[in-house]
Parts: structure tokens; C-alpha cells; sequence
């Protein structure tokens, strides 16, 4: 839960949380422009650009990771706006189901945008609206929320190190690459494991330890995005069962509940995990050589 239960009543501050709600999206839209469209060449507008890109396909250009990244942001974008407009005084059914729909229709705008610069994702705007009803049920059932967590797991690739590097292919454009964006942190799938996550401490059966692990489902993809250089690298998929720590449980164990730092922690691990913290312990790995090409 974002806003967990004993927090102090909740002031009247509407009108500046409306405004936080909305300089969220001002901003998202600004860096998606500048990462996503404004050195990437416009689609031939004389030809359909509606895609069917294969959805966990391993030769999909992001070899599925891409639409758990969809997911992932539309869940995150909407349980952060439900927690402002909540915190600010606002109705908390009403305010779950406005960040919801605003949360999915703002990718859905990136999905029309993407029509000309990309191709307009069927299987994007899927996930987006799956993202966007995972975050309206946790935000209206403390119980689910207790139970489960969607995270991503993150450590910038090795690529996409290289790409922030002024002499790399990325920063000079490089014919082949026109994707390539160093703002692009988004799209570093290579540096991401997406988790569902089970709280055993959720449970109520085991003792204070089950407060610092979580049994997880994992998914990551590797050498897909960012593109590297030569085109042939091995690509990776990989689906696994294991264990994670649960960042979330350990500072909610450990910090008291009034602490400033808790509050921070609680909502930061709703949807993160630390880096190097999940433990395959049953995995299927797929391999190719050959990937479609795309992106955003």
C-alpha cells in the first residue's frame, strides 16, 4: 500500500496535489519526446502502420520485455497519482479510478504517436490497460496489495552504459540505430527483470522473518534493447519461480511506522526491487540470434 493504515489524518491540500497529479504527466510527456521521437525519422504516412509485433515472441525486437515495461509504467503511473491526489484530500475510490483512466489513456496517446514514428501496438495498449486495472484493484483492495507486488528489478546494461558515452554509436546517430536515445532509460530491457510478486508476510502464517522474503515469478530479456552492435548477438529470454528479497517488508520491519524514511521506502519498493536481490531457483531460457527491429 502506498499510503499504509495509521498514517496521520489527511489535510486539505486538493488544489496543490491537482497540480502535482498534473506536472507528473507535463513531465512524462516531455521526456518521452525527447527519448522517444524527436531524433527518430517519421513513418511513410501513406502506408498502415498498425503492428502485430508478437507480443513474447523471441524474435519481438524487445523479446517480450517491452509489454511488461508497458504494464509496468501504466500500474506506476497510476498508483503514484491515486497516492497524491489521496494524500491531498481527495475522494480515494474516485481518485484510484481517475489516475487509472488518465494513466491509460496517456499511453494510449503514446500509442497513437507511435502510429507515426513506429507502428501503433495492439499489444502495447493491452498490457497499458492491464497495468492500469492492477493498479485500480490494489488501490481498492488493501487485502490484494497486502498479498501482491508488481516490480521491476533494474541495473543499467553494459549497452546502455556505452550509449551514454559521447563517441558511441547511439550519440553520433549511427545509420542502423536510429532508436537509440541516450534519454532512453525506458527502454534498457537489458537491464531489467520484471517480478510478480507474492508476500509471504501477507499470509499471516509464518513468523517476522517472512517479512524479508517474497516468492516470485520473474521475466527478463538481454541484447535485445538498447540494439547492439554487431546485429547477430545472442539474445536472451528468460521465465523463472524463485525468491526475492522484499525491500518493502525489511524497512516496514525495521523503521518505525512514523518515519518519514518508512513512508519514502514503503512506496518506492511497491514497484521496485533492489538490484541483484532475486534468486531464479526454476527457469526456461529461449535463445535467437535474428530480432525484429522497433521500439517505444
Amino acid at each position: 500500500m502506498l499510503v499504509g493504515p495509521g498514517d496521520s489524518p489527511k489535510e486539505d491540500h486538493r488544489l496543490s496535489s491537482a497540480i502535482e497529479f498534473g506536472s507528473i504527466y507535463t513531465a512524462f510527456t516531455i521526456w518521452a519526446y525527447f527519448a522517444w521521437y524527436r531524433n527518430h525519422p517519421e513513418l511513410d504516412p501513406t502506408k498502415d502502420h498498425f503492428g502485430g509485433d508478437g507480443w513474447f515472441g523471441k524474435k519481438t525486437y524487445a523479446g517480450g520485455a517491452d509489454k511488461f515495461g508497458h504494464a509496468w509504467a501504466t500500474m506506476t503511473l497510476a498508483r503514484g497519482g491515486t497516492a497524491i491526489l489521496d494524500h491531498g484530500g481527495w475522494n480515494h475510490t474516485r481518485s484510484a479510478i481517475l489516475s487509472a483512466v488518465m494513466s491509460d489513456a496517456l499511453f494510449f496517446g503514446v500509442e497513437v504517436k507511435d502510429y507515426y514514428f513506429y507502428e501503433f501496438s495492439p499489444g502495447d495498449f493491452t498490457m497499458d490497460t492491464a497495468g492500469a486495472l492492477l493498479a485500480l484493484a490494489l488501490d481498492l483492495s488493501p487485502r490484494l496489495d497486502e498479498l501482491i507486488d508488481f516490480r521491476v528489478q533494474y541495473w543499467p546494461s553494459p549497452q546502455y552504459l556505452h550509449n551514454l558515452e559521447p563517441g558511441s554509436p547511439c550519440a553520433m546517430h549511427t545509420k542502423g540505430m536510429p532508436s537509440c536515445s541516450r534519454l532512453n532509460i525506458a527502454e534498457d530491457y537489458s537491464g531489467e527483470t520484471y517480478l510478480l510478486a507474492l508476500h509471504l508476510n501477507g499470509l499471516h502464517t509464518f513468523g517476522p522473518w517472512a517479512n524479508f522474503v517474497d516468492v516470485v515469478g520473474g521475466f527478463d530479456s538481454r541484447h535485445y534493447k538498447p540494439p547492439e552492435l554487431p546485429p547477430d548477438v545472442t539474445r536472451t529470454q528468460q521465465w523463472f519461480l524463485g525468491v526475492s528479497l522484499n525491500a518493502q517488508g525489511m524497512f516496514d520491519y525495521l523503521l518505525p511506522h512514523s518515519s518519514t524514511w518508512r513512508k519514502v521506502t514503503h512506496g518506492l519498493f511497491e514497484v521496485t526491487n533492489l538490484p541483484s536481490t532475486s534468486v531464479p531457483l526454476i527457469d526456461t531460457t529461449l535463445h535467437t540470434n535474428t530480432a525484429n527491429e522497433g521500439g517505444a
